[in-house]
């Protein structure tokens, strides 16, 4: 419940800017009708507290209008674990305030395996490799040893992205295959060169390809429809109009070719036609030419 406030003390000053107390404590009240927490001024101060703890922000209040507000707010909308907690414990809040609407709400579930993602974080952060017992779609269930480079979550997956030992190589391992996942004694540096935004900085998805596989300078055109849907979702960090008219809007990004790229290109169907570079443009007319063939 603490932690609960403290988010949405966060969400409010970042949506209204700056409020007084009895301003925020108005808003609560209305926000408050399922709670029977009052707001008191020093009950106010407690969640500030931790609220800045949490998300290591300053809150602080201009004394000549006595409003709160955040320091710095662009640092919470810069930050993706930020923007994470604050998006999901405000669909939380409304949602668990909002059970009798069950039927009427929607949801996509994970497909499961949260409950390794305290060992693998408690591993992160302490340095240490993790042992796993894993099982693939294709084997019977394995153990390996993993130094845990980091975790992603990408199609209502969560993801393990790290060094093997025993297969001496970087792997990917969906944490809903995992059977256990407990820390080892074992230890190992975190390098530069494996951080995400380095490691996947060309990258879309979730599969990284070979240390040989070089990113390239893709053109995408989509119809304009489609085009303005992309441009408030883009594919990648890199994604930058080049031509945009009424019938059409090409994008370019510098993007690794892997198998999550192709399929997400070939979801677009008629929408989308690939410019360049070559080698993806084949890769999408044999998928193509091969689905063609299913349906003769």
């Amino acid at each position: 419940m603490k932690n609960r406030i403290c988010i949405w003390l966060v969400n409010l000053l970042l949506r209204r800017k700056r409020m007084t107390l009895n301003e925020i404590q108005e808003e609560w009240r209305a926000h408050n009708a399922d709670y029977s927490i009052t707001l008191h001024r020093n009950t106010f101060m407690s969640y500030k507290r931790k609220a800045e703890e949490m998300f290591d922000i300053n809150i602080n209040c201009n004394r000549s209008t006595n409003e709160y507000y955040i320091e710095y707010p662009e640092e919470i909308n810069n930050s993706p674990i930020n923007q994470w907690l604050i998006q999901a414990a405000s669909s939380t809040d409304v949602i668990s305030r909002r059970k009798r609407l069950a039927d009427r709400i929607i949801l996509e579930t994970t497909f499961g395996g949260e409950e390794h993602l305290d060992a693998i974080t408690d591993a992160m952060s302490r340095s240490k490799c993790i042992n796993i017992t894993y099982h693939s779609y294709w084997m019977d269930a394995q153990s390996f040893i993993v130094e845990p480079y980091f975790i992603k979550f990408f199609r209502q997956r969560w993801y393990l992205i790290g060094h093997c030992h025993e297969r001496n190589a970087l792997r990917v391992y969906s944490l809903d295959r995992m059977d256990s996942a407990t820390i080892s004694d074992k230890s190992f540096t975190m390098k530069e060169k494996n951080y995400p935004q380095v490691l996947y900085n060309d990258n879309f998805g979730i599969i990284h390809g070979e240390e040989n596989t070089k990113a390239h300078d893709i053109l995408l055109k989509f119809t304009t429809k489609q085009g303005q849907y992309i441009q408030t979702r883009p594919l990648h960090h890199t994604q930058e109009v080049i031509s945009h008219d009424e019938n059409f809007i090409i994008f370019k990004m510098h993007i690794k070719i892997t198998l999550d790229l192709v399929q997400e290109l070939l979801s677009y169907g008629s929408s989308l036609q690939v410019l360049s570079p070559d080698c993806l443009i084949k890769e999408i007319r044999k998928t193509i030419d091969e689905m063609n063939e299913l349906y003769k």
